[in-house]
């Protein structure tokens, strides 16, 4: 038997998870105990990570219990169980000219494209409407590296008649934009919008200088992502609704914010277009979907929040096969049952005291003259 054979036995068993219906609890303390085992034997630095906690995995009773790695993690360790050369992507997070960005590396998507299908598809095509759809943002050949443009590729792919990429050759062209949204027009057809905020904010500025608008027919609906999750944002989320509204004709009900990173599986979405589909008023925050859990941590002590309160996130997701399924962010915000609100990001002294167990992990490496995997340069955010 390969190494990979028991990651490919468990990539089945979990596609199964998250492709049925909401399982009870124990189901998901059973499916997180049997990735987490097989993760810390799997991803030698996380099984490094373990032991520096005197943490014996077989002893571990309940998902709660399963050490998150944080996010800077991926900055400084290969923390993927594919072997080396093996890997059909690699996803790099933010990085900066003074900082490494993270690297995930997956030997396999198919547990990855399992979840992010159904969350998109709930929530951006509860109608089962079959739509083509307009990018904001390159292809998957021209930012191989990103999780977002992977993500978006997969859904023009699977879910939509055909895509049309705004962003070509590292910059948007925006002539392709005017053109899709007029063919939609003319045409009657509803359209599909998938892309970042602040390219969005960027396309309705210059609609602005040009006095030009949109009136895109009733069924067209976009996903945005990022922009003003934030606490410093440039806009709010209200000033990105009225641009929708006001530019291309898309109502809030349409408009679905999306919450992911490449370090996850999973994503998290509004619920407006699902509420309007089900004739009702739209739940706050996001979804959090069944095969995720969510934690809210104290940011001093460590201890877990009741519901409601503000803390650091982490997240137990099991669309990570290859990679930890426990992931420690630094995003804050609340949890209010199978919703989550977001509220921003720790400052950087704060981001840093979060992390502390793996700092010294990484200082033991240190003083024991362990050589940490090199990790490029320079990378684009998810």
């Amino acid at each position: 038997m390969t190494k990979a054979d028991p990651i490919r036995h468990l990539e089945t068993t979990l596609a199964g998870f998250i492709s049925g219906k909401v399982a009870d609890e124990s189901a998901f303390n059973r499916a997180a105990l049997g990735s987490y085992r097989l993760q810390s034997s799997a991803v030698p630095a996380y099984s490094g990570y373990l032991r520096y906690l005197g943490v014996n995995p077989s002893m571990t009773e309940g998902w709660r219990a399963i050490p998150p790695v944080p996010t800077s993690a991926f900055k400084t360790h290969d923390l993927s169980a594919a072997t080396a050369g093996s890997e059909t992507v690699t996803f790099e997070t933010s990085g900066t000219t003074i900082s490494r960005p993270g690297r995930v590396r997956l030997s396999s998507t198919a547990l990855y494209e399992t979840s992010l299908l159904r969350s998109f598809g709930a929530h951006l095509i509860p109608d089962g409407a079959k739509l083509p759809a307009l990018v904001f943002g390159p292809t998957r050949a021209e930012a191989p590296r990103s999780s977002l443009w992977f993500m978006a590729d997969r859904i023009v792919e699977n879910l939509t008649t055909g895509g049309t990429w705004v962003v070509r050759g590292g910059g948007p062209q925006w002539d392709l934009a005017d053109q899709g949204l007029e063919r939609s027009m003319k045409g009657g057809a509803p359209i599909l919008l998938l892309g970042t905020t602040l390219l969005f904010m960027a396309y309705f500025e210059r609609l602005a200088a040009k006095g030009r608008s949109f009136a895109l027919p009733t069924g067209s609906r976009a996903m945005d992502t990022g922009g003003a999750k934030g606490q410093h944002a440039e806009f709010t989320r209200a000033e990105v609704e009225s641009s929708f509204a006001r530019y291309l004709g898309i109502p809030h009900s349409h408009l679905v914010n999306e919450y992911g990173m490449a370090e996850m599986g999973s994503q998290f979405y509004g619920d407006n277009l699902l509420a309007a589909h089900e004739g009702r008023a739209p739940k706050q925050g996001k979804k959090i979907p069944p095969w995720v859990r969510t934690r809210v941590l104290h940011p001093e002590t460590m201890e877990e929040l009741p519901d409601g309160e503000r803390g650091i996130l982490v997240h137990y997701d099991l669309a990570n096969c290859e990679i930890p399924l426990a992931i420690q962010t630094e995003d804050i915000g609340s949890r209010v049952g199978d919703r989550l609100l977001l509220e921003g990001r720790l400052r950087g002294a704060e981001a840093r005291g979060c992390s502390l167990a793996f700092e010294r992990f990484l200082e033991g490496e240190g003083r024991a003259g362990g050589a940490r995997p090199g990790l490029p340069t320079a990378g684009r955010q998810r």
